[in-house]
């Protein structure tokens, strides 16, 4: 019982550190306008209509907005799939959120975020392969169809070009790498005041 208390603690504080930068990054719009100026083929897209579409975006993820002006029906639907995922996501995190403070120790949280520090560095050894990997790994993992595959009259052929999603994971294994740092060194620092 003791092994399976760590076991979902650690994997707790793992899944959270990495779930509060995909919240910044999926439900408000600075990321995806930030995107917009960093890639050339996101440029394509007038100022005003990129804001339209990050606005539709982050409201349909957060079910008050439906997509609406030139998102196709196949983009809809991939983007309701998409969704239904990030539901679940919000739910495993609640429970995740639920078992860290229910089995929260400092000991045994400094010591997992230092497990945490060497997960997270070692997912950097996908994005060389990157593309590789949101294509034929990840994408046929999750989805049985290919709404998913874009073409240049799609909404998001332009708004989320494949570099927008490389840029994505590079920044949540940034954000959580710093996070899991600062608990490991926090509570590393308390250890050593008590002594």
């Amino acid at each position: 019982m003791r092994i399976l208390k760590l076991v979902v603690s650690w994997f707790s504080l793992l899944y959270l550190t990495l779930y509060i930068p995909f919240v910044f990054m999926v439900y408000f719009s600075p990321w995806y306008k930030l995107n917009c100026r960093l890639h050339p083929i996101s440029q394509r897209i007038p100022t005003e209509k990129a804001s339209v579409y990050v606005h539709q975006l982050t409201g349909f993820f957060i079910h008050t907005h439906q997509l609406e002006t030139d998102w196709s029906p196949k983009e809809k639907f991939h983007m309701t799939e998409v969704r239904d995922i990030f539901d679940f996501l919000a739910g495993a995190a609640i429970l995740s959120l639920a078992f860290f403070c229910l089995l929260f120790n400092k000991k045994h949280t400094g010591k997992c975020a230092a497990i945490n520090l060497v997960i997270i560095l070692s997912l950097t050894i996908i994005l060389p392969f990157f593309s590789y990997f949101w294509k034929h790994i990840l994408h046929p993992l999750l989805f049985n169809n290919l709404a998913w595959k874009t073409n240049p009259m799609d909404v998001s052929f332009f708004l989320l070009p494949p570099a927008f999603f490389k840029y994505s994971m590079i920044l949540i294994i940034f954000v959580s790498f710093v996070i899991n740092l600062s608990v490991w060194m926090g509570l590393k620092g308390k250890k050593t005041e008590s002594l």
